[in-house]
């Protein structure tokens, strides 16, 4: 079973929800400022709700996370025909500025999350638990959702405030904008925090999807590769791998079947539950064209679908096994089948419940995967020194053997560069459209020059587009900055 969440309100402000079997919903009234937090449901109910508002971030095709980044990225820029020009407000096509109501609805998403956590935080250490471990693994959850969520705001926004306990909303407004590199410090703190807390089992039964040491780590050591701390992301690294609770699911369609979830690919995922009980999200959906699964029913696709980029599909070399698993062509809609172009297939894997409507898929989205480990780990090795005999190859070579493909070898890889740039290549094709590639050309300073290279072609509906330096960072939403109006407090980022 998987966390699955229904609304209660908390303090008549923040909407929180409980979790089915994991928690009992208690009444919307139950709830003031002087009376809640009182016992060890009201917290188990308040961690479900910190869950429930990181899945509303992952359920839509268009206002969520992973689309946001895909679009962002050169893996499509382009939406099918019918769609206008920038429909999520020119994310897309660089053009997009601080009214965006994706980047609006991004921002206050994760502050939320921080909202929810800084409520447990502030209160659980006055309460008495009758499971003091269940304790110990709530606090830490907490914590380290705050520090993913600073973490994200820091790579995608830059610095921003630093809320670090219940404030008011005039409190609020006198706390200034931290500079990314203090946002990274705290977010860490709070990982390390974290991982000292959290349970290194999976969590089992009603409990499944929630995080645990190595889900955590596995999240620190991606913020550590961003900026290029190989030496702290190597033993974190090297603790997930040596734990011997995971491992590379031997055929890669697994990686995103619904009968694989919460198995022993997956780190960190969000979950969802098909089925018709309100739990299911729509990405899956927002994916494919509306009718794209099947022509005869008007669910399972949307007008917004974005198609793959063909600098994407000629990523895949000959032969490789993930294209077919990810993509999809030779797609009819609007009464006509489009052999053209590509589309995205890779979460379309519901083989246990299929869906009965646009928002009732239970495939699970996910965050970190066991292959993504291996892949940093192998990248750390390479960054600390090229072995064309060593587990770097090993690695990297084991990826390729479950795409289909051949071993690289020392005469196809022969340095360190060259070593880095498949990596690159095959982090692209691994963990196409699961919204890394962007996170990736970032952190490896690739982004300017891939994605104007990308933007120069035509036939990506980019040709009158560019990337300026500054679009590395997001813009602060308009709302954002409106709701200070101080500039010494809240800032915008040079050139919006």
């Amino acid at each position: 079973m998987k966390l699955t969440y229904k609304t209660i309100l908390l303090f008549a402000v923040l909407t929180f929800v409980g979790c089915q079997d994991f928690l009992t919903v208690i009444p919307d009234s139950t709830y003031s400022e002087s009376g809640g937090y009182k016992s060890q449901s009201d917290f188990e109910q308040a961690i479900a709700g910190v869950y429930a508002a990181h899945q509303s971030m992952y359920q839509s095709n268009t206002t969520g996370t992973v689309y946001m980044w895909l679009m962002r990225s050169d893996e499509s820029n382009v939406i099918i025909p019918q769609s206008p020009p920038g429909y999520i407000g020119g994310i897309e096509r660089f053009i997009d500025d601080a009214s965006n109501g994706t980047h609006a609805g991004n921002y206050a998403s994760y502050y939320r999350i921080i909202n929810r956590c800084n409520v447990i935080l502030d209160k659980i250490d006055n309460i008495t638990f009758t499971n003091e471990n269940l304790k110990k693994y709530i606090k830490g959850e907490a914590m380290a959702h705050r520090a993913f969520s600073y973490w994200m705001l820091g790579w995608e926004y830059g610095g921003v405030p630093l809320i670090k306990k219940v404030t008011t909303v005039e409190e609020t407004k006198t706390i200034a904008r931290s500079t990314q590199q203090e946002t990274f410090a705290y977010a860490e703190e709070d990982f390390i925090g974290a991982i000292a807390l959290l349970p290194s089992a999976k969590w089992t039964g009603k409990d499944l999807g929630r995080l645990t040491k190595y889900s955590t780590m596995g999240i620190l050591s991606r913020m550590y590769m961003f900026k290029k701390e190989y030496a702290k992301a190597k033993p974190l690294l090297e603790g997930i791998i040596n734990s011997g609770l995971f491992n590379m699911e031997a055929d890669y369609k697994n990686c995103f079947s619904e009968s694989k979830e919460n198995g022993v690919e997956r780190l960190w995922e969000i979950q969802f539950m098909g089925g018709q009980l309100g739990e299911g999200q729509q990405l899956t959906s927002g994916m494919l064209p509306e009718g794209g699964l099947n022509p005869t029913v008007s669910i399972y696709g949307f007008s917004s679908a974005p198609m793959i980029s063909e600098d994407m599909i000629l990523a895949y070399e000959t032969g490789d096994l993930r294209k077919d698993i990810s993509c999809v062509t030779n797609i009819k809609y609007n009464g006509i089948t489009d052999t053209k172009n590509y589309f995205i297939r890779k979460f379309h894997y519901a083989d246990v419940t299929p869906p009965k409507a646009n928002n009732d898929w239970g495939v699970n989205i996910p965050v970190l995967r066991y292959t993504d480990v291996k892949l940093m780990y192998a990248e750390v090795l390479n960054e600390e020194g090229y072995s064309s005999t060593g587990e770097a190859f090993k690695i990297i070579n084991d990826v390729r053997k479950r795409a289909g493909l051949t071993a690289l070898t020392a005469t196809t890889t022969p340095d360190q560069t060259a070593f880095r740039n498949a990596i690159m290549q095959e982090r692209r094709v691994e963990f196409a459209f699961e919204g890394l590639r962007w996170f990736d050309l970032i952190r490896w300073g690739t982004a300017m020059t891939v994605m104007n290279n990308f933007l120069s072609k035509p036939a990506q509906d980019g040709g009158t587009f560019r990337m300026k330096e500054h679009q590395i960072l997001f813009p602060i939403p308009f709302d954002e900055l409106n709701r200070y109006q101080d500039t010494k407090i809240l800032w915008q980022n040079p050139g919006y």
